[in-house]
């Protein structure tokens, strides 16, 4: 049975969340800070997203100790547009990392998408985590940065 939550977001109505979240680069054995989103948006900005296997940050951490189903394909959001065959862990500078957020978020609203204010000043002023580390996937501390809709 599927969860009637499974495809919110879905359509016209789309709305996503954008982190900076920890990532280990396998090729360079190194840590970058990324922009991660929770699912595949609409619209032009799809062409920048990608979803990737990323690999554990620690060779501690367990898939036996995680909860449901554990994967770790994560949609991140590039700095260009995918094409076949261009993702390659060498280039450093393939993801958008926090030195980019205020160009992807004039990106995003230069492409008709709207950063939802109201929503992300009031998960920030919860006292719920949302972000943080996952119970379903190899993560870093997620940050949230904001709630999109477009």
């Amino acid at each position: 049975m599927e969860s009637p939550f499974a495809n919110f977001g879905s359509g016209s109505g789309n709305t996503f969340v954008l982190y900076l979240e920890p990532i280990l680069n396998p090729y360079w054995k190194t840590y970058q800070n990324i922009i991660t989103l929770d699912r595949m948006p609409n619209g032009v900005l799809s062409d920048m997203v990608c979803l990737v296997n990323l690999p554990k940050l620690s060779a501690f951490q367990d898939a036996g100790t995680m909860f449901g189903n554990v994967s770790n394909c994560v949609y991140v959001l590039l700095r260009y547009p995918k094409k076949s065959g261009c993702f390659n862990w060498k280039n450093t500078d393939i993801f958008m990392g926090a030195d980019d957020i205020p160009s992807v978020l004039g990106y995003l609203r230069g492409n008709g998408y709207s950063i939802d204010t109201d929503l992300t000043k009031m998960m920030f002023k919860s006292r719920v985590e949302v972000g943080g580390v996952s119970d379903r996937r190899f993560s870093g501390d997620r940050k949230v940065i904001c709630f999109v809709s477009g």
